[in-house]
């Protein structure tokens, strides 16, 4: 089939890219900016993003863009789940200050 238009003539031009680093980056760093898989949704999507940006920069993958940006969500999700733990703790301890000075009174 030498010659026929469209057909590979190589194994590295029947290859797809391998975009399922990237794309599970961006996957999980939306869901873990908007709070659905806080932490650990956060945590995957910077190594997946890594990764894809890593397959991406060496030709494998074609969604570097994507990787990244899941890599960003997953900081930012990660980011805001301390700031609510930290306001969480802090009401808390406003809470039990609170109630301890109205039950000593």
């Amino acid at each position: 089939m030498d010659g026929v238009e469209g057909s590979p003539n190589n194994e590295t031009e029947s290859k797809l890219p391998d975009n399922g680093m990237g794309t599970a980056a961006l996957v999980l760093g939306i869901l873990s900016a908007i709070q659905c898989i806080p932490i650990l949704g956060g945590i995957l999507a910077i190594v997946f993003g890594r990764i894809g940006m890593q397959k991406a920069a060496a030709g494998q993958a074609t969604n570097g863009d994507q990787a990244r940006l899941g890599m960003i969500l997953g900081i930012v999700g990660i980011c805001i789940s301390v700031a609510v733990a930290i306001l969480i703790g802090v009401l808390i301890a406003i809470g039990v200050i609170a109630t301890e000075t109205t039950s000593t009174m």
